[in-house]
């Protein structure tokens, strides 16, 4: 199964726009007909989402598929809530339930026309694998929307069902509410209210949507969609809009590529996990605020939290923290001279093949204060410091005991700053390990795990399978003849065994894979 490819994503299908003007007065309709939602219909081009509306990407297959048969079933669904505001009208409450109605209208599930053109044709393979999966479902289940249309000219060749419902389709209505005198500030504060009843906003996405004009805001959202889909950075000049949405595009390409399957069967593992579900953007926020220091709390605090985040009049204080992100990032795994080429299932996965955002985090923080000469002093130590974490996948037990985010990093940096100290002064890791293992600030790293999940009757759990082929596979990995260090398709580049400065050839017996940093910098 691919990672995160049980969510449909629907941003692209009702536009997105600030409420600057204030909602007109007078009488508004009680209902919606299905066929105004078609792409020239009467009601379709005028509808918008608030621009502090969250993305419309939660629902999985299941649930777009059942809200539309409830819908064409004539089946209760709860009314949505408008708010008009000159020539458009905003939807306040109901934007998954309207979307998954447009979807079915256009055919579309986040792989569409529309869809396409919203995320420039970038659409991760899990999105069109998740847009697949509902299209499937509701052509068995329902049949297309183009399916009833033809069945009113033609029901004799239509499934009965279809067929019966091709009838009465067309006048079929969706209740409406609307919020009135009301102006933008009244508006935003009825769509919090209402949000956190039902559905309720996760805490960190209510966080992200009311820090939506601030740099650590917009360059999360930048990051996450790839400088596609809707531009939360689009009032800043042209050529900061630009550098904005190219700059996204790299730093997801640098974490998310290629896309993670699990369970795991390859090395070819993404740096930052899946680009793709719900996890990834409280983990792309708490990756910029990191890095750019920004005092705010980390997704780990599940409690809405009051914060300022002043707004990016200009779009250029975005543009540097997406540069200060692409920096580390590039330190990490990349193919820049300076990047170490980390290889992310040693380094920030679990032994079982999860993800560990925290891991990554730590490393970010433990290297924020290194010159040239530490990362120099560090490759003379990578493979013992490779096998060291081959032993101890220390990440996964600090976030078991205790817990992620703030709670557990500083402990993680502590511990990885000792190791990498002790190593220097000759330590071995077998006699490390021993020696943490009875330190009280650092010995729970070593108390024996959990065993990975047995569902019985001889079969294998996802995490049994990921952790035997992680177990075999890095064992046998290719690894970097300057430090001893794991390689990543990521993060490695062609050296020459014999310099050219020194006379050395370009042949292929002259060639070597070697870590970015150690081509450029080490053996320098």
């Amino acid at each position: 199964m691919v990672a995160g490819a049980n969510t449909v994503n629907l941003d692209a299908l009702i536009k997105r726009a600030d409420l600057a003007a204030r909602g007109e007065e007078g009488e508004d309709i009680s209902s919606l007909s299905v066929t105004g939602l078609e792409p020239k219909g009467f009601l379709y081009p005028a509808l918008r989402k608030p621009d502090f509306q969250r993305e419309t990407a939660s629902w999985s297959p299941d649930q777009v598929a059942e809200l539309i048969g409830t819908f064409v079933k004539r089946d209760l669904i709860p009314a949505v809530i408008l708010w008009r505001a000159g020539m458009n009208v905003f939807v306040i409450d109901g934007a998954h339930r309207l979307s998954a109605l447009i979807a079915w209208v256009h055919d579309d599930y986040g792989d569409g026309k529309v869809s396409r053109a919203f995320f420039h044709d970038i659409i991760p393979e899990e999105q069109k694998r998740a847009a697949t999966r509902t299209r499937d479902l509701v052509a068995a289940s329902i049949g297309s929307y183009q399916d009833h249309k033809i069945a009113i000219d033609y029901p004799e060749n239509a499934r009965p069902d279809v067929a019966e419902r091709a009838q009465r389709i067309g006048w079929q209505e969706i209740q409406a509410q609307w919020i009135r005198n009301a102006d933008h500030d009244k508006a935003e504060k009825s769509f919090f209210r209402i949000n956190q009843g039902g559905t309720k906003i996760d805490a960190v996405e209510q966080r992200i949507l009311k820090a939506r004009h601030a740099a650590t805001a917009i360059s999360a959202r930048a990051i996450m969609r790839a400088g596609t889909g809707n531009r939360y950075w689009n009032r800043f000049e042209d050529g900061v809009q630009k550098e904005i949405a190219s700059l996204g595009r790299e730093l997801n390409e640098l974490l998310f590529e290629p896309p993670l399957s699990l369970p795991i069967k390859t090395l070819d593992v993404p740096l930052g996990g899946a680009g793709y579900g719900p996890k990834a953007l409280p983990f792309v926020f708490d990756l910029v605020n990191l890095v750019n220091q920004v005092g705010a709390a980390d997704s780990s605090n599940r409690r809405i939290v009051k914060e300022q985040f002043p707004a990016d009049e200009s779009g250029l204080q975005t543009v540097a923290y997406l540069k200060a992100v692409k920096s580390s990032i590039k330190r990490l795994c990349s193919n820049h001279p300076s990047s170490l080429g980390l290889h992310p299932a040693l380094y920030f996965y679990s032994r079982s093949g999860a993800f560990q955002p925290g891991a990554m985090l730590a490393f970010i923080e433990l290297f924020r204060e290194w010159e040239t000469k530490q990362f120099v002093a560090f490759t003379r130590i990578r493979s013992a410091f490779e096998s060291f974490l081959m032993a101890n996948r220390s990440h996964s037990e600090a976030v078991r005991k205790l817990g992620s985010g703030n709670r557990s990093r500083p402990r993680l940096v502590l511990l990885y700053s000792r190791i990498i100290k002790d190593l220097q002064g000759g330590a071995s890791p077998t006699s490390l390990e021993e020696k943490l293992a009875t330190d009280p600030l650092f010995s729970f790293f070593f108390t024996p795990a959990f065993g990975l999940l047995d569902l019985g009757d001889g079969l294998f759990s996802r995490e049994v399978k990921g952790a035997a082929f992680l177990q075999s596979a890095l064992a046998a990995a290719a690894k970097c003849p300057t430090c001893g260090g794991y390689l990543h398709r990521n993060g490695m580049q062609v050296g020459h065994r014999h310099h050219r400065r020194d006379g050395g050839a370009g042949t292929i017996d002259n060639a070597v894979m070697q870590h970015p940093f150690c081509n450029s910098t080490v053996d320098n």
